[in-house]
């Protein structure tokens, strides 16, 4: 049964406030969390903490679908923005950032191999790069399979911070749930994944 709800823990103390008005959401917080993450990755506000949230409230494997689930919705609006209504007004905005400008070229010669290396890349602001790349002749299909795989790593990687919040909250209250050993096993598919795309993307640039 659908019984998703945000595990609040008004009782130690955590943010009451909002951790009761979140709570009193149930499951309607598994449709207005990803609207919320989808927001601040429109607006370029940093979305790591709505992220590692995610983790911390809904859980490893609920909170990863739930912020992907977002992180997609913001990446088509920002990509359909910056390619059709706010076109010419990004071109003068983003023109001026080397950076960006150097992946310009690359992403013409290589389009996906690059799309995956700078979603990876941890210096890449990802939410700026959706409005880039609508700048370009990727098409919208291909920059939303490889943007998104290249996104899952660090998506996974704060969600599982926020799991471990979880834990440490669950411990101080005397809980026995989750179970240390079940973050041993999720670290080490993360570790293993991250590896795995990089050597994937390493090979094929070379």
């Amino acid at each position: 049964m659908w019984a998703l709800r945000f595990r609040a823990f008004s009782g130690c103390g955590l943010y009451p406030s909002a951790a009761k008005a979140c709570d009193e959401l149930g499951a309607w917080a598994a449709i207005c969390y990803p609207l919320l993450f989808a927001i601040c990755n429109v607006l370029l506000l940093p979305g790591g903490i709505l992220a590692v949230g995610g983790g911390f409230f809904f859980g490893l494997w609920w909170g990863f679908l739930i912020v992907f689930a977002g992180n997609i919705v913001g990446t088509a609006i920002s990509f359909t923005l910056s390619r059709s209504i706010a076109r010419r007004w990004f071109q003068q905005k983003l023109s001026s950032n080397p950076t960006l400008r150097a992946l310009g070229p690359a992403v013409e010669r290589e389009s996906w191999k690059i799309i995956l290396l700078s979603q990876l890349h941890p210096l890449f602001p990802t939410s700026l790069l959706n409005y880039f790349y609508g700048l370009t002749i990727i098409r919208f299909g291909l920059y939303m399979l490889w943007s998104s795989i290249g996104r899952i790593p660090g998506l996974f990687l704060y969600v599982y911070v926020g799991t471990l919040g979880q834990l440490a909250v669950r411990i101080m209250r005397g809980e026995n749930y989750p179970r240390t050993i079940e973050y041993w096993i999720w670290g080490g598919i993360f570790v293993t994944t991250m590896l795995l795309l990089v050597v994937l993307a390493a090979s094929h640039t070379a």
